[in-house]
């Protein structure tokens, strides 16, 4: 009985991995194989947000292609800010690339599009950095940090953020009730929201261009 239980949970665990939506590629870190449904967050289920304006990919098939190269470039900072990393947060850790991949499908999804292993349209999105900072003593602004390079259909591009609870895309302001662990969660979150939305806002220009929608 017990051999049968964990042949079970062994089929339904490759059955996920086989029907995984976004392929997580390992590069420079070793992605976690698990997460619990906490992930990296102890405490606290980490919070998606949704686009700020609304796509329509029209069911277009991508292959995704997600690879966290983090460990490889090394980036002190985004290129869009002067505030450098400190790679101290939980977002550093490899699991981070987990929750990057639930955004991919989560937003991609919820824009029309299909995301298909078997499609014939890749996609490689490339973490490249991730970090959040509290600047300022006393009246500290939450700083969100993130920079990905996505290739597709020959064009690379790299996308940047520094996104702070000021900014009008913040669902949280300086003055939110809330603590700084959960503001900085919140801002981390909502600047891999701002990447992807670019790669989606993107990509449909780009398949209108290619006559794809």
């Amino acid at each position: 009985m017990k051999k049968k239980y964990i042949l079970t949970i062994f089929i339904l665990f490759i059955y996920s991995y086989i029907n995984s939506q976004v392929i997580v590629v390992p590069t420079g870190l070793i992605t976690a194989s698990i997460v619990p449904e906490h992930g990296f967050l102890p405490g606290r289920k980490f919070k998606f947000y949704p686009t700020i304006n609304t796509y329509n990919l029209a069911g277009k098939g991508f292959r995704i292609e997600l690879l966290d190269e983090r460990n490889v470039l090394k980036l002190k900072k985004v290129g869009c800010s002067e505030i450098e990393f400190t790679n101290t947060s939980e977002f550093s850790t490899p699991s981070a690339i987990e929750k990057v991949k639930e955004y991919i499908d989560t937003l991609f999804t919820k824009s029309g599009a299909i995301i298909d292993s078997l499609a014939l349209d890749t996609l490689v999105i490339e973490l490249e950095g991730l970090d959040v900072r509290l600047i300022g003593t006393g009246y500290a602004r939450v700083h969100g940090l993130c920079q990905m390079r996505t290739r597709y259909k020959g064009i690379s591009r790299t996308y940047c953020i520094d996104i702070t609870d000021a900014d009008e895309n913040s669902p949280i302001s300086s003055n939110s009730l809330v603590t700084r662990l959960t503001a900085t969660r919140i801002m981390a979150s909502v600047s891999i929201r701002e990447i992807i939305e670019q790669i989606i806002a993107d990509l449909q220009v780009k398949n209108k261009t290619f006559g794809c929608l």
